[in-house]
């Protein structure tokens, strides 16, 4: 016997500690265990009794105890680690695995996708990436999906997913790559999902099937020229006139977030780890987290062509790059009679069932919430509520918008076979309105939705996508009004979203001006700085700031405008950019402080705030008139005013409007 051991009521058991000696136990307290040894000679050895109160504790279901050694006590062990999966408490195994595999492996059990993805990056090898795969489009998060497919070049499920979602415009950009990969059944499977019969003809001709080919384009009534017909000895099939070209239905929209999951509670042990075990709530800014270290890709760095050498004089750019018995006392007359207009008639008669009213259609008359008249159907009533809240007189660019919004506001099922389908309505606020016609319908889209599809946009400005970028700006920014809130908080929340939106678009957009201008002419190559060096003042992320102003400094030098170049160089380092970037613009600092000054005039000043006109993309200083948009408070010069405001593109410039109401304590 040379081990300490401890067994438990369940029958658990294990290894305290191991001793070198027999020993004689006398007592046992707290961590400390009170002996004799062969020679009689008493002993205290200390032991760790961490693992059998945490085994305990867990058994007996008390979990403040279980917090209280996970937070504090070092429970570190593949043994602890397989207790704990076999007990059935993966999710709190989760926290004490720093191993990859095993950390990957817990995260898929207890359906974490979140910490999986995380593992399956860390790993980066194929097996991981398609069991995740595999979780992820059960859970249906097809954008992980995607992912995995991605890093596993499984192109075939990839295309496929690519159908299923509606994303026609990446099932395209496969069927090039299938192309360049001289993919032949890949094209010629995504050509059939697309309907393109030009392309499979086109295919058939180039592996040399050129009957096939020829048969193809007849049948469909293509143009034959080029195509060699079948052997004039070989009996070919007639034709069928009345052949029609087969190509499946196109996608009624396209499915760009995730498929809803349930709202549950989170678990005791997920609601009280610390902080780095949480997945919690963040503001709108940090929701969107924008890796610094991404590559900015794209259109960033276009202006990249000049570099400065180690004395500061220009060099070629070459050397650098989720009942009892009723008694008597109760006795009444039973000889009443009932009026005679009382009386029933014909009791054997069946009464005529009349319809009841659609619950949707109350929904218009006790909100005033522009989601509940769109959800009940009423359209020109929501229409008329934009109007006079926001502005809004073009209702084109909302036509998406609405009908993902009523799509999600009833349930469809069948009832008996051979009958129509039937309608349920959820709701709400069925908690709190006992009475149906005070309840409101459940809004499928939610602010924390729109934080998550911030998130993209963020990723498709860092990499220069900015069209992408700008599109889904303005989908989140018209996205906001529909939207359902509870409390004053959200409300600035969703205030909040609609400015970042708008910043966002307006530099964006500004920038691709910009980049397509002339450079040709001094004018141009001024008109060209200035626009850069007011994008640096929109309101970004900081690794998008960043971006603007490495941009403009450039800029700037290039025109000799070396004091404006420096005050630039200096905010760009304020905002810690990478080492390497921080090195040369730290050359280009140094070059422009030997003669810092403008060579030209140009109008743009630093210190007077400003707002940018989002039409002429020109300053608009502090004191001057200015024209703001209802919805999104784009700035414009005030002869713009009755024009179509460009960021948004629905709302009037210098209409008078209520404002945003997305709650119904607004209107308290």
């Amino acid at each position: 016997m040379n081990h300490i051991k401890y067994v438990m009521l369940n029958g658990d058991g294990g290894i305290i500690r191991t001793i070198e000696l027999p020993i004689y136990v006398t007592r046992i307290k707290g961590n400390n265990v009170y002996c004799l040894d062969r020679e009689c000679r008493p002993r205290v050895l200390g032991i760790d009794t961490t693992e059998f109160r945490f085994k305990l504790a867990l058994v007996n279901g008390k979990y403040d105890e279980v917090l209280h050694m996970v937070r504090n006590a070092k429970l570190v062990g593949q043994s602890i680690i397989a207790y704990l999966q076999q007990k059935g408490y993966p999710e709190v195994a989760l926290h004490f695995v720093k191993d990859e595999k095993t950390q990957f492996a817990l995260a898929l059990e207890c359906g974490n996708i979140e910490v999986a993805l995380q593992a399956a990056r860390a790993l980066d090898m194929k097996p991981c990436w398609e069991k995740l795969g595999e979780v992820a489009l059960l859970q249906g998060n097809h954008q992980i999906v995607e992912m995995a497919y991605q890093r596993t070049k499984n192109f075939s499920k990839l295309s496929f997913l690519y159908l299923i979602t509606g994303n026609i415009e990446k099932l395209k950009k496969m069927m090039k790559i299938s192309e360049i990969r001289k993919d032949l059944c890949g094209n010629f499977q995504i050509a059939l999902f697309l309907g393109d019969v030009e392309e499979r003809i086109r295919i058939l001709k180039g592996c040399r099937q050129n009957p096939l080919a020829w048969l193809t384009a007849a049948t469909y009534g293509c143009s034959l020229e080029g195509l060699e017909g079948p052997p004039e000895d070989r009996e070919t099939t007639v034709l069928e006139h009345q052949s029609v070209l087969l190509s499946p239905p196109g996608p009624v929209k396209h499915c760009e977030s995730n498929w809803p999951l349930l709202t549950v509670s989170r678990g005791l042990f997920d609601q009280r780890l610390p902080k780095e075990s949480i997945s919690g709530g963040k503001s709108i800014a940090a929701a969107a987290v924008v890796d610094d270290e991404g590559v900015a890709g794209g259109a960033w760095g276009d202006d990249d062509e000049i570099i400065i050498g180690e004395d500061g004089e220009l060099v070629d750019d070459a050397e650098f790059q989720d009942a009892p018995e009723i008694g008597s006392g109760w006795d009444v007359d039973d000889d009443m009679e009932l009026p005679p207009e009382l009386e029933v008639s014909g009791a054997g008669e069946v009464s005529e069932v009349v319809r009841g009213s659609d619950p949707s259609r109350a929904w218009s008359g006790v909100s005033q919430l522009v989601a509940d008249h769109i959800l009940g159907g009423s359209i020109d009533s929501a229409f008329r509520l934009l109007n006079d809240q926001l502005g809004v007189v073009e209702f084109e660019p909302w036509r998406a918008v609405f009908e993902r919004t009523i799509a999600s506001s009833r349930l469809v099922f069948s009832a008996l076979p051979l009958t129509p389908p039937l309608y349920a309505y959820p709701h709400r606020n069925w908690k709190d309105s006992p009475q149906w016609k005070n309840l409101l319908p459940a809004v499928g889209m939610k602010l924390s939705n729109l934080i998550e599809r911030l998130q993209a946009g963020y990723l498709s400005t860092t990499s220069g996508r900015f069209t992408d970028a700008v599109d889904r700006f303005r989908d989140i920014l018209l996205s906001v009004p529909l939207l359902v809130v509870n409390n004053k908080q959200e409300v600035q929340e969703a205030q909040q979203l609609i400015e970042i939106c708008k910043e966002y678009i307006v530099g964006l957009s500004m920038e691709m001006v910009r980049k397509d201008l002339p450079k040709d002419s001094l004018s141009d190559q001024k008109r060209c700085c200035e626009m850069a060096a007011m994008f640096t003042h929109c309101s970004l992320q900081p690794v998008h700031q960043i971006l603007t102003l490495r941009t403009a400094y450039k800029l700037f030098f290039k025109l000799k405008n070396l004091k404006t170049a420096a005050n630039l160089v200096r905010r760009f380092l304020d905002l810690g950019p990478k080492p390497e970037w921080a090195t040369e613009a730290r050359k280009y600092l140094q070059a422009c402080e030997k003669n810092p000054t403008d060579a030209h005039q140009l109008d743009y000043n630093q210190h007077n705030p400003f707002d940018i006109c989002a039409i002429s993309y020109k300053p608009i200083y502090r004191g001057k008139s200015v024209v703001r948009c209802p919805m999104c408070d784009a700035a414009y010069m005030p002869d713009y005013r009755g024009q179509l405001c460009v960021v948004d593109r629905c709302a009037e410039i210098g209409k008078d409007a209520l404002g945003l109401k997305i709650s119904a304590v607004q209107f308290r």
